[in-house]
């Protein structure tokens, strides 16, 4: 015998699926987190260049402005203005071109004149008047920037973008002149014409700056995960662990309980040798109290060597279990050991085989009894003519013979002879002939007062008291009062037979704890051996000088018919106490019919 185990660490309700489902969902949501972290740090990145690359363009205006007026910085040029604000870390460069595209100053002046963008490219950008924004690769050097453009018009009156007035540049002064004037030393006349400002911003440093935070972003994420998946693992190993200590708990009640309620004795020896488990019938079996066997020596509770005999399946033999009487047992014994082969004892199932010997000694009877009928109805049809022929002549003979002569006499002991004998073959008929049962509701106390009235002269011819002291008005049986007067009688003959020098012959009627009539005949006689006891009901088996051994089978054969049992026990007081004990009337019988199915024979 082995034990196993559940090798599924998450139990029967914790899944391996669900642990996988819980394990995805959290998943998701720190990617969803890192997503939606790493969109909005982009968005941020993307409104500080923005907001850097408005910036210089305000402040390029507000210098095209102030040169356009005079006065401070009147003698700064366009392409000095330019030149000057590019020299910044972090911007590619600041352009100035006209609406086709055309490069009207550029902080590298070698660039001037030149197309920043093609016509349709600029057509697509559509400067206006608020600041756009996009990413762009350069040409030459194959980089990438972030271009921050819009349109500007310069005015050489008017209002400013706050409203203040702009006052005319001085004529003589040529801020916009740039390398390219048509006419070198020339002043070009910009004004009124739509020029689109654009600046060119490095985008490396917010990318290692991005990339500094996508890495934070994805530790964050991984360490939040892991820590995640630890908590649910945690949390389905608790409630597997939980899970677990209920159900062993179930399991470990509901072995304790069919073993408690199993028939057989179960006995768990240990391997120190010691008893560590008896159930109830086992302590039973051993008529102790319980929990008087656990913690026993196994050698006071089973015979020596018991445990080392090796065999397959069942053995009956018997034995006294824990210094008890023997009694017929069907001892099996198996290794007890757990999964890695490790013996942690052994097993004895012990099953009670005293009823079963019962049963088959009552089978063996009955076949007996069976035999016997048969045989005695042919023997009693044989010879129970020609018994009365010889009647007839014997009494015809002696009636020939003068009274009292010994002719006469000996006429008359073979009548008696002969009377003798019919009356034994009245009994083999009797015992042989089927059990026709007329049924109907009748109380024992009646049936056992009649017995008591008959069997009066006998008694009292041997000098018996009879007591009906015991005799009440109990319950009503289904039977034939007929056949079960006739096993009465015998049972009180018998019981007045066995008081040779007087005594008191008790009856008495009831309900058995059982829920069975009981009607109960007992005697101060001698009792019954116990070599006698198993064959008291064989036929012709009889301990009496002149007895046919035919009363008490007779009798047996009568009670079970009626469903009953009939016990002869010894009384602790001396003699033998006879017990019939009856199915109570269930209210339905009595119809003065014979029974279906209550012929039995032998």
């Amino acid at each position: 015998m082995r034990f196993f185990r559940n090798k599924n660490p998450f139990g029967g309700a914790s899944s391996p699926l669900l642990v996988i489902g819980a394990a995805g969902i959290l998943a998701a949501v720190v990617v969803a987190m890192a997503v939606i972290d790493l969109g909005r740090e982009k968005q941020y990145m993307t409104q500080l260049l923005l907001e850097k690359g408005a910036a210089l363009i305000k402040a390029f205006e507000a210098g095209t402005r102030t040169g356009m007026r005079g006065g401070f910085g009147a003698d700064v040029r366009l392409q000095h203005l330019l030149e000057e604000m590019a020299n910044q870390p972090g911007i590619f460069y600041l352009a100035v071109t006209d609406a086709g595209g055309r490069i009207v100053a550029h902080n590298d002046p070698s660039r001037i004149g030149q197309e920043l963008f093609a016509p349709d490219v600029m057509a697509g950008l559509a400067p206006e008047s608020s600041e756009k924004w996009r990413l762009a690769q350069e040409e030459g050097n194959g980089r990438q920037s972030f271009l921050v453009y819009r349109r500007f018009v310069p005015s050489a009156v008017g209002r400013g973008p706050h409203g203040m007035r702009m006052h005319p540049p001085i004529q003589d002064k040529s801020f916009f002149c740039a390398e390219d004037c048509e006419t070198p030393g020339q002043r070009r006349d910009l004004r009124g014409v739509p020029l689109d400002i654009f600046v060119g911003l490095d985008v490396a440093p917010i990318e290692a700056a991005r990339r500094a935070d996508l890495q934070n972003t994805l530790t964050t994420a991984a360490v939040l995960l892991v820590l995640g998946l630890g908590g649910v693992l945690a949390l389905f190993w608790a409630q597997s662990y939980r899970a677990q200590k209920k159900a062993l708990r179930h399991t470990t009640a509901l072995a304790s309980e069919v073993v408690a309620a199993m028939p057989a004795g179960l006995l768990l020896v240990a391997p120190d040798g010691t008893v560590a488990m008896a159930n109830g019938a086992a302590e039973a079996l051993a008529g102790v109290a319980p929990g008087g066997l656990a913690g026993r020596p196994v050698d006071a509770v089973l015979p020596s060597g018991l445990l080392e005999r090796a065999w397959a399946g069942e053995r009956e033999m018997d034995i006294g279990l824990g210094g008890g009487p023997p009694a017929p047992l069907g001892v099996s014994v198996s290794s007890v050991a757990t999964e890695e082969g490790t013996s942690v004892g052994s097993l004895v199932v012990l099953r009670d085989l005293r009823e079963v010997r019962r049963l088959e000694a009552e089978v063996r009877r009955r076949e007996k009894l069976a035999a016997v009928g048969n045989l005695a109805a042919g023997v009693a049809h044989e010879i129970r003519n020609p018994l009365s022929s010889i009647r007839g002549y014997a009494a015809y003979f002696g009636a020939k013979f003068a009274p009292g002569s010994e002719d006469r006499q000996a006429a008359d002991v073979m009548v008696r002879e002969v009377d003798r004998l019919n009356r034994v073959i009245s009994e083999l008929i009797e015992f042989a002939r089927p059990s026709d049962l007329r049924r109907r509701p009748v109380r024992l106390s009646d049936l056992a007062g009649h017995a008591a009235r008959l069997t009066r002269p006998d008694a009292v011819a041997k000098g018996v008291t009879v007591d009906l002291a015991g005799v009440t008005d109990g319950p009503e049986v289904a039977a034939d009062p007929d056949r079960l007067v006739q096993a009465l009688l015998n049972l009180c003959i018998n019981a007045i037979q066995a008081m040779e020098a007087g005594g008191v012959m008790r009856l008495a009627t009831g309900v058995a704890p059982d829920g069975r009539a009981f009607v109960s005949v007992a005697d101060d006689g001698g009792g019954i051996d116990a070599a006698d006891r198993d064959r008291i009901f064989d036929p012709y088996y009889t301990t009496k000088a002149r007895g046919t051994g035919l009363g008490l089978p007779i009798a047996h054969k009568i009670v079970v018919a009626h469903g009953g049992e009939i016990v002869l026990t010894a009384r602790p007081e001396g003699g033998t106490l006879a017990t019939v004990s009856l199915p109570r009337a269930s209210g339905n019988g009595g119809n003065g019919e014979k029974d279906a199915g209550e012929n039995t024979r032998g």
